[in-house]
């Protein structure tokens, strides 16, 4: 006889699923759980676009300050490329045309060096520059292959205020001047640059030309804008300050500082606040250290190491 097993069974109590309400309740701890994972996310990545906003505008005001302090540098550099005589030259009481291997940064009262090391050395100062010759009046006579070398530095390097195209803290309201010329690019070759702050406008702009000192072009290059976020600097700041001292006699000014202020906002605004970021740096110790070398030489009245400035320099 088999015996009679009793299965268990589960109550219907035990089966149920879940109610309304605590599919309710959980729906809602779901939805506050999501969202705030939503609204920490929206927070995390407004945050890291105004750090992007911020790290931009320092980007962009650091590469133009970078740039001014080599080119403010460079700024008074009198060089050439080799250049040598291409026929040999009898001495002369009057100026007389020589015939050189390049004329590349030559110009019009250049005071250039003529068979340096030999016992024929002489000092030339250029009374006119043609496509293959210069002229002057040669004292001595030199060979054919003479080397021909420049000296000194340019005094207005950085053209001082108040010169005739001279650079500017204010030239008329909102913006501040900056020019400057030389062998900027330390390749021989003489350039004029050109930098414009313009606050004139909101935003307004940093632009900058770069034009190659040739005898007789006395139009400067088109300038290319490096900064389009300016707005004017706290307390009316001019761009560019300079300091500049007259010595010698005649008298030259020499531009021995300059120093730069920049404010700039952001290209769009912060996210967060819907409002603009804005920036000021400033750099006050730009130091031109050819002009400072053209400083030391007038100070000690070696004025024959003093470069005029190119002629055209002041049409510019």
């Amino acid at each position: 006889m088999f015996a009679y097993r009793k299965q268990n069974r589960r109550a219907p109590a035990d089966c149920r699923g879940f109610t309304l309400l605590e599919m309710m309740v959980s729906l809602v701890i779901l939805s506050i759980i999501v969202g705030g994972f939503i609204s920490a996310l929206s927070t995390s990545e407004q945050s890291y676009a105004r750090t992007e906003l911020a790290s931009d505008m320092y980007e962009n005001v650091r590469s133009v300050a970078e740039l001014l302090a080599q080119e403010i540098g460079q700024a008074g550099l009198v060089t050439l490329p080799i250049t040598t005589l291409s026929q040999a030259v009898a001495a002369n009481v009057a100026a007389q045309a020589v015939n050189v291997s390049q004329t590349a940064s030559m110009y019009g009262g250049e005071q250039l060096l003529v068979d340096a090391g030999s016992t024929n050395e002489e000092l030339v100062t250029l009374t006119a520059v043609s496509s293959n010759s210069m002229s002057g009046i040669f004292q001595n006579a030199h060979a054919s292959g003479a080397p021909v070398t420049v000296l000194g530095a340019f005094p207005s390097g950085i053209v001082p205020p108040g010169a005739t195209d001279g650079s500017t803290s204010v030239n008329e309201p909102g913006k501040s001047v900056l020019n400057m010329f030389g062998d900027i690019n330390g390749d021989g070759s003489l350039v004029y640059i050109r930098y414009v702050c313009d606050t004139s406008a909101t935003p307004g702009t940093l632009t900058r030309s770069v034009t190659i000192i040739t005898p007789g072009v006395n139009t400067i290059n088109a300038a290319q804008t490096l900064l389009s976020t300016l707005i004017p600097n706290p307390g009316g700041t001019p761009c560019f300050q300079y300091t500049s001292y007259p010595v010698g006699t005649p008298s030259n000014t020499y531009v021995t500082n300059v120093g730069l202020t920049i404010s700039v906002r952001s290209l769009t605004p912060d996210p967060q606040t819907q409002a603009y970021l804005t920036m000021t740096k400033s750099f006050l110790d730009l130091s031109p250290r050819n002009v400072l070398a053209g400083f030391e030489l007038g100070n000690a009245g070696l004025a024959n190491r003093l470069q005029a400035a190119p002629p055209n320099v002041s049409l510019y």
